[in-house]
């Protein structure tokens, strides 16, 4: 998945949170959004807001899985 999103990567214009957590949707509950899981201790929502705003360029792209200790048992 990682080598199929090398090329759209590429652009400053477009930002990257792909964690190595088994399971979709993790935008859509709070402890998700603004909880855990996490990439080098940023939560998602820090990391969308700051490529949202233009306040950093975000490509966090997690160890390949299941390697993420942050991640939460949903499916």
């Amino acid at each position: 998945m990682v080598a199929s999103v090398r090329g759209f990567s590429g652009s400053k214009s477009n930002g990257l949170f792909i964690n190595s957590c088994f399971a979709h949707c993790q935008s859509e509950l709070p402890a998700t959004w603004n909880g855990t899981p996490t990439i080098q201790n940023k939560r998602i929502a820090k990391s969308v807001g700051d490529w949202y705003f233009g306040r950093a360029e975000v490509k966090a792209i997690d160890c390949p899985y299941p390697c993420d200790n942050t991640c939460r048992n949903i499916i």
